[in-house]
């Protein structure tokens, strides 16, 4: 009974609270509704700006980033290029002096080479010496040029120089008229080295050594011999005219 009597309490006590809150609701007028829909539109309104907002401020960040990072990337892309650049340089500039570094120790070590047919090494210095003493006979300082060659025939007597020196010496023995001298210095060469090229240039000078010494016997065989062992050269021509003035 009374559980009963406190149910129909409870219900009739929601039912009151209920038609309260119908009349307080049924005193809005239909402007009042309008406003407070306006009010949560104009709310919902700016929380959207603010997001916008907010996401073009990220946006401008994220740009503002980008940008750094864009010349940041460009900075160090013109580091590497000039590393690029300065490595190239290093490199050549090794190469150039490990080449001139290698011509300086070349020049202070023999070389292989071959002259007028004769192969051997020269030593440093010797292409020079050689080269001295025949400018000195070409200018006609005879004298000069004799010491040049006896020096040089002395010191560098397995050089691909060598019949040359001795070759030019007997020549400007000649031409100081000391025949003797000059037949010992063109037979040693031709002895030395019978197919040198200058064998029969230096045979015609021996011959006319020979004759202007007195010895013609020897120079006429001197001549024979080279018109026969060497009839295509030049000096062979000159051979045979000098035999017919002999005769």
């Amino acid at each position: 009974m009374q559980q009963s009597q406190r149910f129909n309490f409870l219900h009739t006590s929601t039912a009151a609270l209920a038609a309260v809150v119908f009349v307080a609701l049924s005193g809005f007028s239909q402007p009042a509704l309008a406003l407070l829909e306006d009010n949560e539109a104009r709310k919902a309104i700016l929380d959207l700006r603010a997001q916008v907002s907010a996401a073009q401020k990220s946006q401008i960040e994220m740009q503002s980033q980008l940008d750094e990072l864009t010349q940041e990337n460009a900075k160090l892309r013109g580091q590497t290029e000039l590393l690029e650049k300065q490595v190239q340089e290093l490199t050549a500039q090794q190469k150039t002096f490990y080449q001139d570094l290698n011509g300086r120790m070349k020049s202070f070590e023999p070389q292989v080479m071959e002259i007028e047919g004769v192969q051997g090494k020269v030593q440093p210095g010797e292409q020079q010496a050689y080269e001295a003493a025949l400018k000195a006979f070409q200018d006609g300082n005879l004298k000069k040029a004799d010491n040049g060659f006896q020096s040089f025939v002395k010191k560098y007597p397995d050089s691909p120089y060598w019949p040359l020196a001795q070759f030019w010496l007997g020549n400007s023995e000649y031409a100081q008229k000391d025949y003797k001298t000059a037949i010992a210095t063109l037979q040693s060469m031709v002895k030395r080295y019978p197919l040198h090229a200058r064998v029969p240039d230096a045979l015609l000078t021996l011959a006319n050594s020979q004759i202007e010494s007195g010895a013609k016997p020897a120079g006429k065989k001197t001549l024979e011999n080279l018109i026969a062992k060497h009839p295509d050269s030049e000096a062979a021509g000159l051979a045979k005219q000098a035999l017919k003035r002999l005769k």
